[in-house]
């Protein structure tokens, strides 16, 4: 490394040691001791790596709490300036100050649980709120006071507390939940990878069936890219009818198509 004019920083350096959920993790200074250049690498249980938040358990609980934190600042923001600008800016608004926080290497952490994807979702539905809500209704609540209330009205039921439904919003706007957004992104990188083969480390591992090289074998199932994507894939290619398209199509029309198709499973189920 010195030869090619390489240093690197020992202070910023440290080590990981990956471990089944199973065992305890908590005692991290237990394992080997790792050094460069007589300087001791300090063993973490988890950090930051190209922004995404790594555990040694890979639960990516820690980075979905710090994207959180991140989508909520950005609610707050959005909430200061979207009186100030105009409505056809909103959706531009929200997919470059929002969405975009969210979607990023999403592929890679997005896999877990449905349940653990609860606060973040909930942090959207507020955003939509925000950005393309009622905000007058919303605001009207509060203009009255106790005394201006019919006669046995003064106590606020539960309806005064209830929020705006947000599944109108989402049909309304054409947006995918962040559920949606992953398997947008997974398969979406899936094609990439196929039709430019490479990383080269990735399209090894991916195996497509040798009959019908629209479909992929999926390995044994886990949470990480390499099922979700093909598995997610095989599920897009029996909703729609591979005689006029595959993963040799444009990548335009697949795009389009997939979005097509996870807005109509999204509205139906939001009916």
């Amino acid at each position: 490394m010195e030869s090619n004019l390489l240093h690197i920083n020992t202070k910023k350096c440290c080590h990981m040691i990956f471990l089944p959920r199973s065992r305890n993790n908590s005692n991290v200074g237990e394992g080997p001791q790792l050094s460069l250049k007589g300087r001791i690498i300090k063993p973490v249980e988890e950090t930051t790596f190209l922004g995404v938040t790594i555990d040694n358990e890979l639960s990516w609980k820690p980075h979905i709490a710090s994207l959180n934190k991140k989508l909520k600042s950005a609610c707050g923001r959005l909430y200061r300036i979207v009186g100030c600008l105009p409505k056809q800016l909103h959706k531009q608004l929200y997919h470059s100050l929002f969405e975009s926080h969210l979607s990023y290497a999403i592929s890679v952490w997005g896999g877990v649980a449905l349940s653990n994807l609860d606060a973040i979702f909930r942090t959207q539905k507020k955003c939509l709120r925000i950005m393309f809500g009622d905000t007058e209704a919303f605001l009207e609540k509060f203009r009255t006071c106790v005394r201006a209330r019919k006669y046995g009205h003064q106590k606020l039921e539960k309806e005064f507390y209830s929020r705006e439904p947000s599944k109108p919003l989402f049909r309304k706007h054409n947006l995918l939940t962040a559920q949606n957004i992953y398997r947008f992104r997974c398969i979406m990188e899936l094609v990439k990878i196929i039709k430019q083969a490479e990383p080269v480390s990735l399209f090894q591992i991916l195996n497509r069936s040798k009959r019908n090289t629209n479909r992929f074998i999926t390995p044994v199932p886990s949470k990480n890219f390499i099922y979700k994507a093909p598995w997610l894939w095989n599920s897009f290619a029996q909703i729609l009818d591979l005689g006029k398209f595959g993963l040799d199509s444009d990548e335009n029309l697949i795009k389009i198509l997939l979005k097509t198709s996870l807005l109509d499973s999204q509205n139906s189920k939001l009916d």
